[in-house]
């Protein structure tokens, strides 16, 4: 049975351990303001090196700050999260908060928990006084898509200093009225 529940700060450790493994065989960039697909094969089998320490020292962060976490578990097995920054991002005349992180495990993909952690986070950007959430997607065509169907759209003009960190993502915004 999963237990949904907010994250603590000695959960912070179990983020780590969820499998982001995938095939990725198509990806976007951004050209003009329009997302062009393109082929792209790559194997992604965990975290990259030195990713999932880098995300650990940024997700504490972000939880000192009062960021919002969120997590499904399988018995004590973390497999799917989510989380909000705190830090206000104004964008296109829009106050925002990011979605700072959403992975589900491998073998929990297509069974709704992703548009299920999604839901939360703009609700919680809602109650926050948020008017949108700023997604920063990686750019394989699964991501995209899926943040596309969650009702997110295409910025105009990306936050700086959020572009500088991750030029290939796609910068996308979901209005949360």
């Amino acid at each position: 049975m999963l237990i949904e529940r907010e994250l603590t700060e000695s959960d912070l450790p179990l983020l780590a351990l969820i499998d982001r493994s995938e095939l990725v065989e198509e990806c976007y960039r951004v050209e003009n303001g329009e997302l062009i697909l393109y082929p792209a094969r790559f194997d992604m089998r965990g975290w990259p090196e030195g990713e999932a320490a880098e995300n650990a020292r940024v997700l504490e962060k972000c939880w000192r700050s009062g960021g919002w976490l969120h997590g499904i578990f399988d018995g004590e097995t973390l497999v799917a999260a989510v989380v909000v920054d705190n830090r206000v991002i104004h964008n296109q005349g829009l106050n925002m908060r990011q979605l700072k992180f959403l992975h589900i495990s491998r073998a929990w993909r297509g069974q709704g928990l992703g548009g299920r952690l999604f839901a939360l986070a703009c609700e919680h950007g809602r109650e926050v006084g948020a008017a949108a959430l700023y997604v920063s997607a990686t750019e394989s065509r699964n991501t995209v898509e899926f943040y596309q169907r969650q009702g997110c759209r295409l910025l105009a003009q990306p936050d700086p200093e959020l572009f500088a960190l991750e030029p290939h993502d796609i910068h996308f915004y979901c209005r949360l009225d």
